[in-house]
């Protein structure tokens, strides 16, 4: 009986496995052209899925118990990344007019409430700018000037703030945004609640599999231990949307056509578990593959 068991246990085994808020790093080069990214990593599952799996032939047979687990967790504070850049006749003339940007930028963020000390500026480069002079036929390159760029961090705790600094950024003559990051200040506690959910759902699975099956398993050891984590930013997805003719003329003269981003979260349907469901605001999401590898026991 215990053997049948165990037989209608693997089979049955076998039978489950079967916003906004993003900024220019959407664009990226693409032969030339500025083109709309997609970096969405999904969230495939890590292994087959497969819920008893063995150690090679001629060993004991050891079954595994998988648990997948979502955490949608809210942001402890947002920073904004933007980008300026220019350019002047001297290396001297480019550097102070990027100062004078971003010193314009720094006090009105710190007008909108924004500390000092969470505001970081970082020299990127300062690279000499070529053009040509044309003169009959020939086309001669020289040096014309030279370009500065530097990047503004500001950490903000309230997301209303955003749009405000966005409009803050653009008067002080800023409309690069490269990125905004979502900042969790404890991830150790997120991971531990994580552990905690995946281990509760794969002691379940076994007390399930026991039951029902009139089998005696039980835990031996972690196998696989994968933490993942999603930012907003790396969910969006890009499409765009028209349906064109055929022209059969020499030259044809396309219209251009608009791209829309949109924020695409990781579902439900993929985890055994999801803790703090998502809403409609843009989380961190944070995700557990555990795969703990069991033993028969007598019963």
């Amino acid at each position: 009986m215990r053997m049948a068991g165990l037989v209608l246990f693997i089979v049955l085994a076998a039978g489950i496995a079967a916003a906004q808020e993003r900024g220019n790093q959407n664009y990226q080069r693409d032969s030339g052209n500025q083109v709309y990214s997609n970096r969405n990593p999904g969230a495939t599952i890590p292994l087959a899925g497969d819920l008893l799996l063995y150690d090679p032939k001629d060993t004991q047979p050891a079954p595994y118990v998988e648990a997948y687990v979502l955490m949608n967790v809210k942001p402890d504070a947002f920073v904004a990344v933007f980008g300026v850049a220019q350019e002047a006749p001297t290396a001297v003339e480019s550097n102070r007019r990027v100062d004078k940007v971003v010193t314009d930028l720094t006090t009105a963020a710190i007008a909108l409430g924004i500390r000092r000390e969470d505001v970081y500026v970082d020299f990127i480069t300062q690279n000499p700018v070529y053009d040509f002079t044309v003169t009959g036929r020939t086309s001669r390159e020289s040096l014309t000037g030279f370009q500065t760029k530097k990047t503004v961090a500001l950490r903000y705790p309230d997301r209303a703030v955003f749009e405000r600094l966005v409009a803050a950024a653009a008067q002080a003559g800023v409309h690069d945004l490269i990125k905004v990051d979502y900042v969790v200040a404890d991830m150790g506690a997120a991971r531990t609640r994580l552990l905690e959910e995946a281990s509760r759902l794969v002691n379940r699975k076994i007390a399930g599999y026991n039951s029902l099956l009139g089998v005696a398993l039980r835990t031996k050891s972690v196998s696989d231990e994968r933490y993942a984590a999603f930012s907003p930013g790396d969910l969006y997805k890009t499409y765009t949307a028209y349906e064109a003719g055929e022209a059969s003329t020499a030259r044809v003269v396309e219209r251009r056509k608009s791209s829309t981003s949109y924020y695409d979260p990781l579902t439900n349907e993929t985890f055994d578990a999801v803790i703090n469901p998502a809403g409609i605001e843009p989380t961190v999401q944070l995700t557990l593959f555990l795969k703990v590898r069991c033993q028969w026991v007598q019963p």
